[in-house]
C-alpha cells in the first residue's frame, strides 16, 4: 500500500512540471506584449528640416529703404557718394568752351541708344566702348512765334518774337575704330568730380530755346571724350590756372 502511494506521487511530479511549463509558455507572449505596451515609447528624432521650419520667422512685408541704397540711385542725393562703377573717365566740352573733367555716366544700366542709318535700326552702345561722341549740327535757325488772331479764328499772326532752334546728329567713335552717326532721342550725361555732379546735359535730336534767347546762348554738348589722360590734363591745367591767379 505504501509503495503504491509512492509510485503515484512520483508519476504526479512530471505531470505537474509539464502543466507548469505549458502554463508558463502560454503566459509568456501575453507578458511580453504587456511589457512592450508598458515600455515608454522612444521620441522621434526631429529632422533638420523640422528644426529650421520651427526656427524660421516671417520676414516683414516692407522695410524702410536704406539711405545708402537711395543715394546709389540718385547722383544728387549724396554728394559724398562714391563714383558709380559704370562711370568712365573723360571730359565733356560745351559749346561755350567750358571743359568739364571727371567721371562720366549716363542713365543707370542703360547704354547709349543711337539710330544707325546704315543698318536702319537702333543700336545700343555701352559707354565703356566709346572713345568720343561729337555733336553734328544739321540745322540751326530762329523759329518765329505765332499765335491765333482771335478766339475761334483759324488765322495766325506773328507776335514779333522768335526763339532759337537746332537739330543734331551724334557721331560715336568706338574703340574698335568704327563710327556710328545717327539720332539720339534725348539721353542725359553727367560728370562728377570732387564729390560734385554736373548735369544732366542732354543729347537731343532737336533742341529749342526760350523766347528771345540768342542761338549762341543756347548751349549744348559739343563733344565727349573718354580718356583718363585727357581728364588728368584738363584737371592739371585747371590747377595751374588757379595757382597763377592773383588772390583777391
Amino acid at each position: 500500500m505504501h509503495m503504491q502511494k509512492l509510485t503515484t506521487y512520483i508519476l504526479a511530479i512530471p505531470a505537474a512540471v509539464v502543466i507548469a511549463v505549458l502554463a508558463t509558455a502560454r503566459l509568456e507572449p501575453e507578458t511580453a506584449r504587456a511589457q512592450v505596451s508598458a515600455a515608454p515609447k522612444k521620441k522621434k528624432k526631429a529632422s533638420n528640416l523640422d528644426f529650421w521650419l520651427n526656427k524660421a520667422t516671417t520676414a516683414p512685408a516692407s522695410r524702410p529703404a536704406d539711405e545708402s541704397t537711395v543715394a546709389a540711385g540718385n547722383p544728387f542725393s549724396n554728394k559724398n557718394r562714391p563714383v558709380r562703377p559704370d562711370a568712365v573717365p573723360g571730359v565733356i566740352e560745351m559749346s561755350d568752351g567750358r571743359q568739364l573733367p571727371g567721371w562720366l555716366y549716363t542713365t543707370r544700366d542703360k547704354p547709349w541708344v543711337v539710330f544707325d542709318p546704315v543698318l536702319e535700326r537702333w543700336r545700343q552702345i555701352p559707354f565703356i566702348t566709346v572713345l568720343s561722341i561729337t555733336a553734328v549740327v544739321t540745322e540751326e535757325k530762329y523759329e518765329l512765334q505765332w499765335r491765333w488772331k482771335g478766339m475761334g479764328e483759324p488765322e495766325k499772326v506773328f507776335t514779333g518774337r522768335k526763339f532759337p532752334y537746332r537739330r543734331f546728329l551724334w557721331k560715336f567713335h568706338l574703340i574698335d575704330g568704327s563710327e556710328v552717326k545717327g539720332a539720339v532721342k534725348g539721353q542725359p550725361v553727367w560728370v562728377r568730380w570732387d564729390n560734385k555732379a554736373t548735369g544732366p546735359m542732354v543729347l537731343h535730336e532737336r533742341d529749342k530755346g526760350k523766347i528771345d534767347v540768342k542761338l549762341e546762348d543756347l548751349h549744348y554738348v559739343r563733344k565727349i571724350v573718354v580718356s583718363t589722360k585727357m581728364r588728368d590734363a584738363v584737371l592739371e591745367d585747371r590747377k595751374n590756372q588757379s595757382a597763377t591767379r592773383p588772390a583777391k
